[in-house]
């Protein structure tokens, strides 16, 4: 653990700081599509159909669909909203998500607070919606998403040659996935949305076995 941060302060079994969720709403929507058009984000984003620009009413509409699962992220108690992480086609009978987001004021906030959304996240994902594997994508170039991903232990599993368009170029995009038992292993009490956890549900299991 960092000197700074107490361990009460971090996500289980990591010394990444805990966040809280909450759903994107009319009175945030218009914060968030600020984020979406940064320069610092936008050319790394694919919104659909290799879209890099919505109106606040468009984005707000695919993020609030019932088959995505978008939330805003914020320090305990606070009142700001430090960023945005989503899984996407997260109903689907497969079993997979893509999960992706966006960082809000890069000047405030704990250190690693991207990397602790993405986490929290995949974990609403394997234990909240029943996911099985979930994947991610980078562009590559973008290094400290590419470093997060790493982080995260996700498996780089292949390339997709010249498959993005930044600023009139190609550009490769890396894939990336972690299955539900592979995230089981590494981080199985990190809490979902619900408070749960794959340990907990592990648990209940062998004891009804």
């Amino acid at each position: 653990m960092t000197a700074s941060m107490p361990p009460s302060d971090c996500i289980p079994g990591t010394n990444l700081p805990m966040l809280e969720f909450f759903p994107v709403d009319a009175l945030t929507i218009d914060a968030v599509a600020g984020w979406v058009a940064d320069d610092k984000a936008r050319p790394w984003l694919d919104l659909g159909g290799g879209r890099q620009a919505m109106s606040a009413r468009e984005l707000f509409l695919m993020l609030t669909a019932p088959r995505n699962h978008a939330r805003l992220f914020r320090e305990p108690g606070g009142d700001r909203p430090l960023g945005l992480v989503c899984l996407n086609d997260a109903v689907n009978q497969m079993g997979s998500a893509e999960v992706w987001g966006v960082r809000g004021s890069y000047a405030g906030g704990p250190r690693n607070v991207s990397v602790a959304a993405f986490l929290l996240m995949l974990a609403t994902g394997f234990v909240d919606l029943d996911r099985q594997v979930i994947g991610s994508w980078v562009v590559d170039g973008n290094g400290l998403s590419l470093m997060m991903h790493h982080r995260l232990k996700l498996t780089e599993t292949g390339r997709q040659r010249r498959r993005h368009l930044m600023d009139g170029v190609l550009h490769d995009r890396i894939l990336f996935d972690i299955t539900r038992d592979e995230f089981a292993q590494r981080f199985g009490a990190v809490p979902a949305e619900s408070g749960r956890t794959l340990d907990s549900l592990r648990s209940k299991e062998l004891i009804h076995a």
